[in-house]
C-alpha cells in the first residue's frame, strides 16, 4: 500500500482512528498477518540514525501519526520553501508557534494524531463488537495483568485471552511465543518501549500462529495500570505531552531533546535538500 507523507524518509499514513480500525478489521476478517507502527518524533530520529530501524517501520502495514511533531513537520514539509533565507525563519519559526496558538492548523496534509495510548482503548471497546481476542505483552511485572483486571470490569465483554510481562531479550523470545500460541489471540499489543517493541514484532510477528495484529504501544500499560499519569487532556491537545512527561520523569530530558529540538533540526536540515 502506498504511504500519503513522508517524514525524513519514514512513511507515514494519513487515516483517522475510525479508518485505522477499519482496517485492522479488514485485516482480522481477510486472516492477514501485519504489524501497525503508532510513530513519534524520536522514533524518526533514531531511524535516521539506525537503518535497521528504519527499515521496521518502513516494512509496517500501518504507521500512524502518534506525536504531534509528526503533524507539523507534514504540514510544514507541505509548504513551498521561500527563496530568502530570512522568509525560511519566519517560516519554520511560525509553523513552530502554530502548535500551541494554532494546533488546528497542523491537520493538513494529516487528518489527525492516532497515539498508540488511544487506540489501544478505541481497541479494547471495538473487541466487544468485533469479537477480537487481545493479548497483552510488555511494561513492568504485574502491569499487564493489572490493566486487564481494571479493562475487563469497564469493558465486561472485552475479550483479553493472556497477558505476560516477559522481556524484549531474544533469548526468551521462544518461552514467549509459546504463550501467546497457547493463547490464541488475534491482537497484539507489545509494551517494550521503542525501538525494542518493533524489533520484538518483527522478528517474531511470524511465528504466532493466530495473530492477525501486532501493535507497538510503549508506555501505555503503565497509562492504564494507574502507574504513570497520562498528561491533561488540554496538554495533549497543545501537543505539550512531551512537558508533562518530562516534569514528571527528569530523567527523560535526552529523549525528549531528541523528539524536539533534534526532530525540529532534522526536518528543517531535509527541507532544505528538497
Amino acid at each position: 500500500m502506498k504511504k500519503n507523507v513522508e517524514i525524513v524518509d519514514v512513511p507515514i499514513d494519513n487515516f483517522t482512528y475510525e479508518e485505522v480500525l477499519e482496517r485492522i478489521d479488514d485485516f482480522i476478517t481477510k486472516d492477514r498477518k501485519v504489524y501497525i507502527v503508532t510513530a513519534n518524533p524520536e522514533m524518526v530520529v533514531n531511524a535516521s540514525k539506525d537503518e535497521e530501524f528504519f527499515e521496521v517501520l518502513k516494512s509496517a502495514e500501518l504507521v500512524t501519526p502518534d506525536g504531534i511533531g509528526i503533524l507539523w513537520a507534514a504540514n510544514y514539509f507541505s509548504k513551498p520553501l521561500p527563496k530568502q533565507k530570512i522568509r525560511r525563519y519566519f517560516q519554520l519559526y511560525g509553523s513552530l508557534f502554530s502548535i500551541l496558538f494554532s494546533p488546528r492548523r497542523l491537520r493538513y496534509p494529516l487528518k489527525e494524531r492516532v497515539t498508540g495510548a488511544d487506540l489501544f482503548k478505541k481497541i479494547i471497546e471495538s473487541s466487544k463488537e468485533k469479537d477480537w481476542r487481545i493479548f497483552l505483552l510488555g511494561a513492568s511485572e504485574g502491569v499487564a495483568k493489572k490493566v486487564v483486571e481494571k479493562l475487563s470490569k469497564s469493558h465486561t465483554h472485552a475479550r483479553f485471552v493472556g497477558c505476560f510481562a516477559g522481556s524484549p531479550e531474544v533469548s526468551d523470545e521462544e518461552d514467549i511465543c509459546e504463550r501467546i500460541n497457547q493463547a490464541k489471540p488475534d491482537i497484539l499489543f507489545v509494551a517494550y518501549g521503542s525501538p525494542e517493541q518493533e524489533f520484538w514484532i518483527h522478528r517474531n510477528l511470524f511465528k504466532l500462529d493466530s495473530v492477525k495484529v501486532a501493535i507497538g504501544v510503549g508506555g501505555t500499560f503503565d497509562f492504564y495500570a494507574g502507574k504513570t499519569k497520562r498528561a491533561p487532556k488540554w496538554m495533549r491537545k497543545i501537543g505539550l505531552e512531551w512537558l508533562w512527561r518530562l516534569m514528571r520523569e527528569p530523567k527523560r530530558i535526552f529523549r525528549i531533546w531528541n523528539a524536539t529540538y533534534v526532530f525540529i533540526k532534522l526536518v528543517a536540515k531535509e527541507k532544505m535538500k528538497i
